[in-house]
């Protein structure tokens, strides 16, 4: 059996092939992308919903965000209990 780290090295020589057979243009654009990427956000998970609360309070086009979310949570509550049976 392979280790999880010889085949991500695996996948990974696999992608620098893929990417060698790029043209030029191609393999730039690539690496602009990369470089400009954005790392990951290292906040504390609380912190995040913190920042996120309130999310739909000043919307025009909703009423109540509480009921809103109360909405939103239904839906999402039956779509499971249907995916579940």
């Amino acid at each position: 059996m392979q280790t999880a780290e010889l085949i991500q090295g695996e996948k990974f020589v696999d992608i620098l092939k893929k990417i060698e057979s790029l043209t030029s243009s191609q393999q730039r654009f690539i690496q602009e992308m990369l470089s400009q990427r954005k790392k990951v956000s290292t906040l504390p998970k609380k912190r995040i919903l913190k920042k996120s609360f309130g999310l739909w309070a000043d919307r025009g086009d909703i009423k109540s965000s509480t009921e809103y979310v109360d909405q939103l949570r239904s839906e999402w509550e039956s779509r499971l209990k249907r995916i579940r049976g």
